[in-house]
């Protein structure tokens, strides 16, 4: 039968060292062409409610190596306001305050479903374990010191990752809400057991450190290529809230996939909304040549290099994410779970049919 995982179960399978190892053995097999996946498709339409929209998206890949299978779905709310001068990309929780995400894991050989799994934890750790993989092949060995702009629930798994691959001593973070900074930097202290300061400014954030992190929700710049100074290494969740000039200022830029662009997915929605959401979309129409700049997969593999100066401003640019990455993860904790004897069984015996 297969088994229900909560975000609690794969808290406790899902390590960010098992992540990064798992992520990386996901990009490479991608970029070696033996795992296939698709970028997420975002499917819009208006709802009854003056500027909500309700939005489907879902991603699935598979990765043989690692016995993978995998689809992710997320059924939405969303709305764009503008807090302060930058437009926000915000997630409207559901009628009891809560939200629905899940991840479907299947049998490589037979394609049974094998398990039902809640995303939020799992979509973190696939944060830590990108982000991790991306500071190991391109952050100065030495690095330790980490600025963060935004101090959200994703901004937490990247620190996770990078810290498994690089040791840190300090952290400084800006967000615009003061308590929400204060609050992640006493959190980064716990976890991480590094020295982590709330700040006042995003410029005071990325001044004199080794690695800058950007990880908010906005869809305008809120990191500017002037702030950028030789050796760091940038560090961007979607490249969205990234100005043009960090990509021309940067030596090196490394994409986790040429194909989804700037976190555009295949997006759909009515003929009629098209006007209303241009201006939502518009980071997707950048003037930015993404087929020329190198995977991260293919920087594992060899077929382009990782940092190869200590001077070098070197951008890893998590500009999609990818459906393989969730069956990735998803496979290892169904399979972590099955040895422990974790997991909810349930019964789907009555779902088969005789038909197709």
């Amino acid at each position: 039968m297969p088994i229900l995982l909560t975000n609690e179960d794969v808290k406790r399978l899902i390590t960010p060292e098992i992540a990064v190892e798992v992520m990386k053995e996901t990009y490479r097999s991608i970029a070696g062409g033996t795992a296939v996946t698709r970028t997420r498709s975002q499917t819009f339409a208006e709802t009854s409610r003056e500027g909500v929209f309700v939005e489907l998206r879902t991603m699935d890949g598979i990765v043989p190596s690692l016995s993978a299978v995998g689809m992710r779905i997320l059924p939405d709310l969303h709305s764009w306001p503008k807090v302060g001068e930058n437009l926000r990309y915000d997630k409207i929780p559901k009628k009891n305050g809560r939200f629905l995400a899940f991840d479907l894991i299947f049998d490589l050989d037979t394609a049974d479903l094998q398990a039902v799994i809640q995303d939020a934890y799992l979509q973190q750790m696939r944060i830590a374990g990108a982000h991790g993989v991306a500071a190991e092949y391109l952050a100065r060995r030495d690095a330790s010191r980490v600025g963060v702009i935004g101090s959200g629930w994703l901004a937490r798994g990247v620190l996770s990752g990078i810290s498994v691959v690089r040791s840190l001593r300090s952290i400084k973070v800006f967000s615009p809400t003061a308590a929400n900074r204060v609050e992640f930097a006493k959190d980064a202290e716990r976890e991480l057991n590094v020295k982590a300061t709330a700040v006042e400014t995003p410029e005071s954030a990325v001044q004199d450190v080794d690695i800058i992190v950007v990880c908010t929700n906005t869809i305008d710049p809120v990191f500017f290529g002037k702030w950028l100074s030789p050796s760091v290494h940038l560090d961007s969740i979607s490249g969205r809230d990234i100005d043009d000039e960090s990509f021309r200022r940067s030596d090196y830029t490394v994409l986790s996939m040429r194909e989804g662009k700037c976190n555009e997915g295949l997006n759909f929605f009515p003929r009629l909304l098209r006007d209303k959401l241009a201006a939502r979309f518009s980071p997707f129409t950048r003037p930015i040549r993404w087929e020329t700049y190198p995977e991260l997969g293919e920087v594992i593999i060899g077929k382009a290099r990782g940092r190869n100066r200590e001077d070098e401003i070197t951008f890893f640019c998590n500009n999609v994410g990818f459906g393989a990455q969730f069956a990735a993860l998803g496979g290892k904790a169904v399979a972590l779970a099955k040895e422990r004897g974790m997991g909810k069984p349930f019964s789907i015996d009555e779902w088969y049919e005789e038909v197709r």
